[in-house]
């Protein structure tokens, strides 16, 4: 998840200007077989569940809230102006209350309101990819509203307690999971289901990513939608925009190209081990956990924030 430095959170208080960060590194999802996640055309359409929605906002309202997400990927710029990507978030309402989450090139957003994987677990984006190839061939979005209230902190900064989140800035970070990101830091420990460690994931530069439980995280690090945890309100709403690198990610992974069509993924499988990382709620500083499933036919790898 992206956080803010104190003194980036003290100047935005303060009504005083901010500097964005420079571009510097994004960390890719890889397969077993060590092929980055991609879409073919990165043009996923999220059914979103909208037949009973969760307290604090209507339908209408967690449906422009998630809409919102998929423009802030649908937009990349890196100067502010030119969008200069492929990708395309499409975010469409379905009336049922939480529709089958597998591989059946149905990509769902979802409530879980009677029970949930993890208690400490505020979402679990799962994709499921070609091992050799890494291309992804659906996603999906578990949101935890078994043990979390969700609501929106920018119209409600009231909201913010023990057990409620910004869903939109949450649905940005998961959103960046669709599309093939890693978080921007490691856990050491997480493991495939065969009990194969999970290597140490590098950057787009070609530097080993740190642990999460390092305190002394750069801000290019820290700063981006894709770190594991936020600070503070504030920093859960910043989680809306994308950070430098992760827009720099959005356009070199699915750059920009005149007459773009939208193409569906591959009918092909192939057997492969999956997995998963785990993003614990809580304090908000807390580290990410992994483990690994196995999934026949296509990799499938969890995303818990």
């Amino acid at each position: 998840m992206k956080t803010r430095s104190v003194l980036i959170l003290t100047l935005a208080v303060a009504g005083l200007p901010t500097l964005p960060l420079p571009a510097a590194a994004y960390v890719r999802t890889v397969t077993e077989a060590g092929a980055p996640s991609a879409w073919k055309t990165p043009c996923p359409t999220m059914e979103f569940s909208l037949g009973a929605p969760p307290p604090e906002m209507d339908a209408p309202s967690y449906l422009a809230a998630a809409q919102a997400a998929g423009v802030a990927w649908s937009q990349a710029s890196m100067n502010g102006i030119d969008r200069c990507s492929n990708v395309i978030f499409t975010v469409v309402p379905v009336p049922d209350v939480a529709g089958p989450v597998g591989m059946d090139y149905h990509n769902r957003l979802i409530f879980r309101q009677d029970s949930f994987y993890d208690p400490y677990a505020l979402a679990i984006t799962s994709v499921f990819q070609l091992k050799n190839s890494g291309e992804i061939l659906d996603a999906d979005l578990e949101v935890n509203a078994y043990n979390f209230t969700w609501g929106d902190f920018a119209a409600h900064p009231e909201l913010f307690q023990t057990n409620t989140q910004d869903f939109q800035g949450t649905v940005t970070h998961e959103f960046g999971h669709v599309i093939g990101l890693d978080h921007t830091c490691y856990e050491p420990g997480a493991a495939f289901a065969d009990g194969k460690p999970i290597p140490r994931p590098t950057d787009n530069l070609g530097n080993p990513v740190p642990d999460c439980s390092d305190y002394d995280l750069p801000a290019v690090i820290t700063g981006a939608t894709m770190y594991v945890s936020v600070a503070s309100p504030a920093a859960e709403v910043e989680l809306r925009s994308l950070s430098p690198d992760d827009a720099q990610a959005a356009c070199e992974i699915y750059p920009v190209t005149p007459d773009f069509v939208c193409l569906p993924p591959s009918g092909a499988y192939e057997v492969a081990g999956g997995g998963g990382c785990s993003y614990p709620a809580g304090a908000r500083r807390d580290s990410i956990a992994c483990v690994l499933v196995l999934l026949v036919m296509a990799t499938v790898v969890r995303r818990r924030r």
